[in-house]
């Protein structure tokens, strides 16, 4: 039987246990605050909408030059060697700057970073729909990937803030399907504006999903929220006790840098997710980047059905991702084990799909494959949160992103084509099935430690 108070809520809205220490101090806060707790509840959930549709925006002013990269190419006089400049000179940059710009974020206002980063993402977005001199369209694509690195740590570090350990896991497993809502829907926004305007009209992919995010960005500004504590709600811990925050010794008094030596950089446990999530950076892109030339020029699949392949697999990711956030709930401190038995799954289905020249069969592989690509991504996320202080969660996320950037998705693009050019694309995927098993060995390795800091 559920409780009704005078404020609206049930006591079942919080997951409670009433036989447990910590969820009786939870309720205890309830009854002595009742106002605040209603209020915390209301603001977690606007929060939570700011930090989705905030990063889906991210991607509205992200890959426009990647989707036009031919047009601008033919209208411009570039070859492809310019394009693949442009492309890398955001990647590099992007990966970086999720480390830095996490130290940004957990020093500064997250709702004023995060805002403030979409502002000038959508800025130069539409400044990029004005460019067409080499070097300048360059130099706006180091500074966009600067400025987005603020926006993955700032908008999961917001999460993370107003979420206590059972449920940040679900949270930050629903955030994770932002990246693929925002990825799908911008190729449709730029195939119909330019369906309507024409492809001599280019800029308009630019500039039309510029101004819409930079619309959001205002709304951010004002919506976005930092943590409970400094809008006077009290904290993590005061609300929800041990369950509210990892269990990770901290002394807030102590020197930043010597706190992000002793929990990012010299810590056994982030160090190890950060290799996990490089492996599963190469084999996204692995997959992702070279899924036209291979099922194409391989598999003898034509330009329709790879394409439908691709859509089929970045699509399905959103429920599949749904799917990992109810595990989620469900088992909110045994995180690495569901990382794990994703990535074995995936190992069996690289050499289904290496392997397969049936279409319908394809479309199915290909949609397993971005439930557990994502899937276990989304894992690395929620157990970057969950074993760090949350006053340095932004940089763990971007210490983390930046092992995935550099050395996951540089590989990706370097090793594949090398290997299968040397050997074959069998090779190529072959180590890929291999570094999924590796992953998994990793992922359970950390099952002992998880459950110790995850308390709930």
């Amino acid at each position: 039987m559920s409780t009704k108070e005078p404020s609206g809520y049930e006591l079942d809205d919080l997951d409670l246990d009433p036989a447990d220490d910590e969820n009786q101090q939870s309720e205890e806060y309830r009854r002595r605050n009742p106002e605040k707790f209603a209020t915390y509840l209301k603001r977690r959930m606007v929060v939570f909408a700011v930090a989705y549709v905030g990063y889906v925006c991210a991607y509205l002013v992200r890959n426009n030059f990647k989707l036009t990269s031919k047009i601008l190419r033919d209208e411009n006089g570039w070859d492809n060697v310019q394009i693949g400049l442009i492309l890398t000179a955001f990647t590099l940059t992007y990966g970086f700057a999720k480390f830095f710009m996490g130290m940004v974020v957990d020093r500064l206002s997250l709702r004023r970073v995060f805002a403030g980063a979409l502002a000038i993402s959508a800025v130069i977005c539409i400044l990029l729909g004005f460019v067409h001199v080499f070097w300048l369209m360059f130099a706006l694509m180091l500074l966009l990937g600067t400025v987005q690195g603020a926006l993955a740590p700032g908008s999961m570090a917001m999460i993370a803030n107003w979420y206590p350990n059972k449920t940040r896991g679900s949270g930050i497993a629903i955030w994770n399907t932002s990246q693929n809502l925002g990825g799908a829907t911008l190729p449709i926004i730029i195939s119909g504006l330019l369906g309507v305007v024409g492809p001599s009209n280019v800029a308009y992919a630019f500039w039309v999903p510029g101004v819409v995010v930079l619309l959001f960005s205002f709304v951010a500004w004002k919506f976005g929220g930092d943590t409970p504590k400094s809008e006077g709600l009290g904290s993590l811990t005061d609300i929800y006790g041990k369950a509210g925050e990892p269990q990770v010794e901290d002394t807030p008094d102590e020197p930043y840098w010597t706190t992000l030596r002793k929990h990012i950089f010299t810590s056994p446990v982030i160090l190890t997710v950060a290799f996990v999530n490089a492996i599963l950076y190469f084999l996204r892109f692995g997959i992702l980047n070279w899924m036209p030339i291979f099922l194409g020029d391989e598999m003898g699949f034509n330009e329709a059905q790879y394409s439908m392949a691709f859509s089929i697999l970045e699509w399905i990711a959103i429920p599949g991702c749904f799917f990992f956030a109810w595990v989620a709930v469900k088992l909110p401190n045994k995180q690495s084990i569901v990382g794990a038995a994703g990535l074995v799954l995936l190992a069996g289905l690289i050499w289904l799909y290496m392997g397969n020249h049936d279409y319908a069969l394809l479309l199915v592989i290909s949609g397993l494959m971005g439930t557990f690509i994502y899937g276990p991504q989304l894992i690395i996320n929620i157990l970057t949160l969950n074993v760090v202080p949350l006053r340095t969660a932004g940089v763990a996320v971007g210490f983390v992103g930046l092992f995935g950037y550099i050395v996951g998705e540089m590989a990706a693009n370097l090793v594949m084509p090398i290997l299968a050019e040397a050997l074959d694309w069998t090779a190529s995927f072959t180590l890929l099935s291999f570094f999924a098993l590796v992953g998994a060995a990793l992922y359970l390795s950390l099952r002992k430690r998880e459950q110790k800091i995850v308390q709930a």
